[in-house]
């Protein structure tokens, strides 16, 4: 370890105990001037546990604001060329691992990607796969479609790859060990990415070069920036990932150093030891916090640092992108699948050899949701403690100005870091036009410190609802993320923040009545769960979002002047959409069985990729007999995956179907002759 990371980590440790302690000795202070209850005791571990974590959080973003000040402006400006006489990359693989998401958004990524690739004259060391998890056969056949058109318009040197694995096996980790065990030897490195996730070529190289410049460099990530989504809710999450990010990212790298850690994708990860060292293992007892790990990142850059291997964050690097959930429920729906495998982690914690870094970063992904349920019985249990109080008609002049102040310090605390990234852009002028302009910057800010306020106190309860239901052993389902604009209807608003909404106006009542000199402590939570119908609807409503970007409002360099990258992206995905348009997705099944050239295509990506899986004869009987007797329409989704995946199967159907005299067949000429052309 440096010394400067030996330094920073000291300091910020002195700084988290110092503040926390006094924090302490004053809400102690406080509570106790009008004699200490019960309930009041044990506000203070609770108090204490939260407020430290305030405090790491702030001062971790104050050294970030430092390192901002004190060093150059860093990054990668745009797509420059490799100089011709520089030493050729090794191999690189980079997958993109899919799970029924959009094969046209999926596929313009990729092409966007390999564009960028080849702006830097070195895309012949990258080779891209395509690792799709797909349960959906439809989405399945159109994942092959969308990439047989690929390489046909590429030639034989299209360097991108398609595999669908028959049985996907834990989710994405299983995925991604799949492709190392059959590939993985081929390439010294693979840049792991998403489903919704673009890669600018030049930093896909640069990150290549940085691994080869450290042979003990295991894994380096680049912080992805979150883009292309118009709702409220979305363009709040992309300004605040923007604009707060780099402060809180620099301050991060400059205690975790080489200990760092892998959010999942949009890093590079070096291939040998990944494999050897970073295999899961399987948790005692039953899931949901047993059974296989679900949060895989951080434990591999846990056991990638237990083998001795760096794991870095490239803080300075741009060009890394991904795109981030639409509406508020489904962010939350989103963190319940990672709650769920962060509490996993609470075993890991305490597992013997990791070093005292990884520890750190499992502790902080398992607090950063038991949290929730610490600051809502921290409510609870001071709207007791005023309530006894109030019954027994004890002083309670103590909940008034004192702990007003201990309230405005830890506001301060949780909001100034986002007022240091106002003060890190001051050094940059063209970025701070990009984001609008000191004016529309600053409003933003306050705009998007109100919007969370107003929200926080609805993730609480939800991140409490998601740790409760993980502890009483109820399993979550990993589905893929819904990615469109839709926005949600008044009805669903209702459907699902009504008791929020009766929450909020029971909890406003019981304050006035038993403290009303304490409302004030209870405002923001008040505020957010009685307006919380109201509340979703604005922040899921794709009109809203655009509302505000026209007044200049909650704006990102990546929307006042669009990277390259990203306009690829977008052209390449208005082309993919008319490619989709000209067939229906529900009749790619039957095109796999009547088009000649679709059929042979589907059935060599099985015996290519090793898919094929023979049916059991009962059970192709039953199937053949159902489709037969009704066409594709008589088979169920499961019966037309199972069916999918058998070859031989299939070439008879095939024959069969073909052989039809009253066959109806697809129009091959106009739709079908151009699935894979």
């Amino acid at each position: 370890m440096s010394s400067v990371a030996r330094g920073a980590r000291t300091i910020l440790f002195i700084l988290t105990v110092v503040t926390t302690t006094i924090g302490v000795w004053f809400f102690i202070r406080t509570i106790a001037a009008g004699g200490l209850n019960v309930v009041e005791a044990l506000l203070v571990p609770i108090f204490g546990l939260l407020f430290g974590w305030i405090a790491f959080s702030f001062w971790t973003a104050t050294l970030g604001l430092i390192e901002a000040l004190s060093r150059p402006q860093e990054g990668l400006a745009g797509a420059d060329r490799i100089p011709d006489d520089a030493p050729p990359l090794p191999q690189t693989a980079v997958l993109m691992p899919i799970y029924n998401e959009s094969p046209t958004s999926v596929f313009a990524g990729v092409r966007a990607m390999m564009k960028s690739l080849a702006e830097t004259g070195r895309a012949n060391a990258f080779e891209i796969y395509i690792l799709s998890d797909t349960t959906n056969p439809d989405v399945w056949l159109e994942e092959e479609r969308a990439w047989a058109r690929l390489v046909a318009e590429r030639g034989p040197a299209c360097q991108v790859f398609y595999r669908r694995r028959p049985k996907n096996s834990s989710r994405k980790a299983g995925n991604i060990a799949d492709f190392c065990t059959r590939w993985g030897s081929h390439y010294k490195y693979m840049v792991v990415l998403d489903a919704d996730s673009v890669m600018a070529g030049n930093t896909i190289v640069e990150m290549v070069r940085r691994m080869e410049a450290d042979p003990r460099l295991g894994i380096l990530q680049a912080p992805p920036t979150p883009v292309n989504r118009v709702s409220l809710f979305a363009r709040l999450q992309q300004f605040a990932s923007r604009l707060y990010g780099p402060v809180f990212i620099q301050g991060f790298a400059s205690w975790a150093r080489f200990d760092g850690n892998y959010w999942g994708h949009n890093a590079i990860i070096r291939v040998e030891p990944f494999t050897s060292c970073c295999s899961l293992p399987v948790l005692p007892g039953a899931a949901p916090l047993g059974g296989e790990i679900l949060s895989h990142d951080f434990v591999e850059a846990a056991l990638m640092a237990r083998a001795g291997w760096k794991v870095a964050l490239a803080q300075d690097l741009g060009g890394s992108y991904e795109e981030c959930p639409t509406t508020l429920l489904d962010y939350a729906k989103r963190d319940q699948r990672w709650c769920q495998g962060n509490m996993q982690h609470i075993r890991l914690v305490f597992s013997e050899n990791f070093r005292p870094m990884s520890r750190l970063h499992l502790a902080m992904g398992v607090f950063s949701y038991l949290s929730s349920p610490l600051w809502l019985s921290f409510m609870i249990l001071s709207a007791l403690a005023m309530g006894v109080d109030a019954i027994f008609g004890a002083d309670s002049s103590h909940w008034g100005g004192s702990a007003l102040a201990i309230f405005a310090v830890t506001m301060t605390m949780l909001l100034l870091p986002k007022f240091y990234a106002l003060i890190a852009l001051a050094r940059n002028d063209a970025l701070l036009q990009a984001f609008g302009g000191w004016g529309r910057a600053f409003g933003s800010v306050l705009l998007e410190i109100l919007v969370s306020i107003a929200v926080a106190p609805l993730m609480m309860l939800f991140h409490t609802q998601f740790v409760v239901a993980t502890f009483l052993g109820r399993k979550v389902s990993w589905n893929a993320q819904n990615r469109d604009e839709s926005g949600s209807t008044l009805a669903d608003a209702i459907a699902v923040y009504w008791p929020h909404t009766l929450l909020g106006l029971s909890l406003a009542t019981a304050v006035y009545f038993l403290a009303p000199a304490t409302l004030i402590w209870f405002t923001p939570l008040i505020v957010g769960l009685a307006l919380s119908i109201p509340l979703s609807l604005a922040l899921d409503s794709a009109w809203v979002g655009r509302r505000l970007a026209k007044a200049g409002l909650l704006l990102i360099p990546e929307e006042t002047a669009t990277p390259q990258l990203l306009l690829d992206q977008r052209k390449a995905l208005e082309a993919e959409r008319a490619a989709a348009e000209r067939i229906e997705r529900s009749e790619l099944f039957d095109a796999a069985l009547e088009d000649p050239v679709f059929h042979a295509l589907h059935v060599s990506i099985l015996h290519a990729t090793e898919s094929h899986r023979s049916l059991d004869p009962q059970e192709l009987a039953l199937i053949e007999q159902a489709f037969k007797e009704g066409g594709s329409a008589g088979l169920t989704v499961e019966r037309r995956r199972a069916l999918l995946c058998d070859a031989d199967a299939l070439r008879e159907l095939h024959i069969w179907t073909r052989s039809r005299p009253d066959r109806a067949r697809v129009a091959s000429g106009a739709r079908v002759g151009t699935l894979a052309s």
